[in-house]
């Protein structure tokens, strides 16, 4: 099975996300994964910490930008 998102390496990180009642499969190979997930996991462990700081506006963007690109594409709503 290929990436789903440079679609030129076989996939090795197989995430599920939950959005409401639905699952979304996303299919990644290391690079792919490994590219904006650390932003990811920097903020979020940023957040657990006690007495860190609050995130900059910059990295609440780019947390931001991780985090719609990994969402899954959302359906329109108008239709059925």
């Amino acid at each position: 099975m290929l990436c789903q998102r440079c679609g030129e390496r076989e996939a090795e990180i197989f995430q599920t996300q939950r959005l409401g009642e639905k699952l979304y499969d996303r299919n990644l190979c290391s690079v792919c994964a490994k590219q904006d997930y650390g932003v990811f996991l920097g903020a979020l462990l940023q957040s657990q910490a006690a007495g860190a700081p609050p995130l900059s506006p910059e990295a609440e963007r780019e947390l931001r930008r991780v985090l719609d690109e990994a969402a899954p594409v959302e359906e329109d709503r108008s239709e059925g």
